[in-house]
């Protein structure tokens, strides 16, 4: 099925290299003349103090394999096309001059009915290699591509042919003839796929990685009875050429993929959308959190043309050396995807210490909120290689997060003593995924209805904190500071000596801000008085949860009254003259 929706996703773009092709940087040019003579007689730098890898181009390109010398047509490295060799050393000059005359044989095939390849047949005939000075910078792995008065040459009609049939031949499976298991249509099959995922477009640990197979089985022990290759998984040429290619482009596209630290997700559409889904999910801009939430809200006969009767296509790709790892495959209608964006922003909404009403936060930010928090903000790369992942799964297909992300974001808020809007976003979605029915308790904003225990221990920890502070002017410690942690895990021991320690503080503020002080002493009776049972002396890693959310709701919900207060304050106030 993947193979199959990439080849169609090709089938329907225009933007693509032709078969076999792909986007490479060439850093040399061999300028030929009429009589195929190197105008100049050096090569031309095509490097840029901007492009210092060279210009890029769609050069003829398959995947090497094994020992022998397999060259590609017209563009190479000047170790095939002017057999600069890798050292000094014999064995490696023998091996440059025998791999510049198979680049010569293969170019002479393409010539035989092609008239523009004269210049290219004559200075091939005279020895390339000794003809063309080679920079003292230049390094046999550089690309060097081949062009006259008439362009590249492999970019003419007849390149692009020869080229084709020339893989076919060298990646067609010893069987031959075969009905293909994407488009099951009858024809000759692939021993191999021949282009492989761009080095660089899978993240892998430590470095820019390798080209890496979708398909490779080249071991008995790996294959199905004993069989290797695509022999279990027959593809067409034109399928396993289209998929790949459509791949590949959708990997350099940063509309359409999305990459986390261990990880990276392509997706696309059967039609285009006017805006980017997973920018939506990843970034939450409110534009684009609009464009899902208002389709939804529609009935169907109002909605756009781009949302009914369109699919929704997401694969998630790791790397194992140079094979691929699949490790999510998405094929839904684009309602179905949409419904699913639509839950995880209501299940995420938060309150904000800085913003008025909920907020929807992005994804990348919360999965860094799972990492150590230090004086510049979250630490890179000390989340869990795997978290924006898993956040981005639950997003699409609508499901529960792994348990596990809630102990580590509990111990990281234990360790770091910080509570903030990714963390308590994060922490509601968690528990609402994990319970559904808590979803009546943890609603976006403070609920000043429930009888939530832990919820409420949050909040008497939030109206204690803050009566420290209103009453103390310079506070060097809080009591947050000091004792969070300890209440987030035995709120009843904790919170009764702290409500002691605040009659001190209530009978300091009688005498110096009355009226705050009365506020704050009715606030936390009427919080005392929503307790049905008796506060708990432990709570487990979900309770923890709800006392975190507890506390920053009730934060945020006096921060939010005390901007209506200054507000109003000001509108009250007579004009200066």
């Amino acid at each position: 099925m993947l193979i199959r929706q990439l080849a169609a996703h090709a089938a329907d773009r225009r933007d693509l290299p032709p078969p076999y092709y792909r986007n490479r940087n060439v850093r040399w040019a061999i300028d030929l003349d009429a009589d195929g003579r190197p105008r100049g007689d050096r090569l031309v730098d095509l490097s840029t103090a901007d492009a210092k890898a060279g210009i890029p181009l769609d050069t003829p390109y398959v995947q090497r394999s094994g020992t022998g010398s397999l060259p590609f047509l017209l563009t190479d490295t000047l170790q095939y096309v002017l057999a600069m060799p890798k050292d000094d050393s014999d064995k490696q000059i023998a091996d440059a001059q025998r791999r510049a005359e198979d680049f010569a044989e293969l170019v002479n095939r393409w010539a035989e009915d092609e008239p523009l390849a004269e210049p290219v047949v004559r200075f091939l005939r005279r020895g390339a290699f000794s003809e063309v000075e080679i920079p003292a910078q230049a390094k046999p792995s550089d690309v060097v591509a081949v062009r006259t008065d008439q362009g590249w040459m492999h970019d003419l009609p007849s390149a692009v042919k020869v080229w084709g049939q020339i893989v076919r031949e060298r990646k067609s499976a010893a069987s031959g003839q075969g009905i293909c298991l994407s488009c099951g249509e009858q024809g000759p099959l692939l021993a191999t796929i021949p282009e492989p995922v761009k080095p660089g477009g899978i993240p892998v640990a430590g470095g820019r990685g390798r080209d890496a197979q979708l398909v490779s089985i080249n071991k008995t022990a790996q294959g199905r009875g004993g069989i290797i290759q695509l022999a279990n998984t027959p593809l067409c040429d034109t399928c396993g050429g289209q998929a790949m290619s459509a791949l590949n482009a959708l990997l350099a596209d940063r509309q359409h993929h999305y990459r986390g630290a261990d990880s990276v997700l392509v997706w696309w559409l059967r039609r285009p959308a006017p805006f980017s889904l997973l920018g939506a999910v990843r970034d939450a801009q409110p534009q684009d959190v609009r464009s899902v939430v208002e389709q939804l809200n529609l009935p169907s006969a109002r909605r756009a043309d781009w949302l009914d009767d369109n699919d929704f296509y997401a694969v998630s790709l790791s790397a194992n050396q140079s094979r691929v790892v699949i490790r999510d495959w998405i094929d839904v209608p684009l309602i179905e995807l949409c419904q699913h964006l639509g839950t995880w922003f209501a299940d995420h909404e938060m309150t904000d210490l800085w913003e008025e009403g909920p907020q929807r936060v992005p994804l990348w930010r919360m999965a860094s909120s799972l990492g150590r928090y230090g004086k510049q903000g979250y630490v890179k790369d000390t989340a869990p290689r795997s978290a924006e992942r898993d956040l981005m799964a639950a997003a699409l297909h609508g499901t529960p997060l792994p348990s596990n992300l809630l102990a580590r974001l509990i111990q990281r808020i234990h360790a770091d003593n910080r509570v903030d809007l990714p963390r308590t976003a994060l922490l509601r979605l968690l528990l609402v995924r994990a319970t559904p029915a808590i979803k009546e308790i943890l609603l976006e904003h403070l609920n000043l209805g429930t009888r939530d225990s832990a919820y409420l221990c949050g909040r008497v920890f939030a109206v204690l904190e803050d009566i420290q502070r209103t009453a103390l002017d310079n506070v060097n410690t809080t009591i947050g500071d000091k004792f969070f942690g300890a209440a987030m895990a035995r709120p009843l021991p904790v919170l009764t000596m702290l409500r002691k320690n605040a009659t001190g503080h209530l009978r300091r503020l009688r005498g110096t801000k009355k009226a705050a002080g009365i506020a704050l002493d009715k606030r936390l009776d009427e919080i005392f008085q929503n307790f049905t049972d008796e506060m708990p002396a432990t709570l487990d890693l979900a309770g923890q949860g709800r006392f975190v959310l507890g506390y920053h709701q009730q934060r945020s919900a006096d921060r939010d009254a005390a901007r209506a207060a200054a507000a109003a304050r000001k509108a009250s106030a007579p004009e200066s003259v």
